[in-house]
């Protein structure tokens, strides 16, 4: 399973994030960009099934660090066009 997680970083959070976002939140992690706009960071992730996908949100929802939106990746773009 493939995730995209959109995160806004809370004030005061930027210096603790690296140090204090649990291990698991990293675990299957593809890529993470800081980004400008509406928000501060967007992840790229992979879980091998929702119950390990439901760890990975449980820990960041928890961390207190930061707020996020993810979305569950259906398919990429090129196998979207040959349906």
């Amino acid at each position: 399973m493939k995730f995209v997680t959109l995160a806004k970083v809370r004030p005061g959070a930027w210096s603790r994030l690296a140090n204090e976002l649990p291990a698991s939140c990293y675990e299957g992690m593809k890529w993470a960009y800081v980004t400008y706009g509406q928000y501060d960071v967007v992840f790229e992730w992979e879980a091998k099934d929702l119950e390990t996908a439901n760890k990975v949100m449980k820990h960041m929802a928890g961390s207190d660090l930061l707020t996020s939106e993810t979305l569950v990746v259906a398919t990429t773009l090129k196998e979207f066009g040959r349906v």
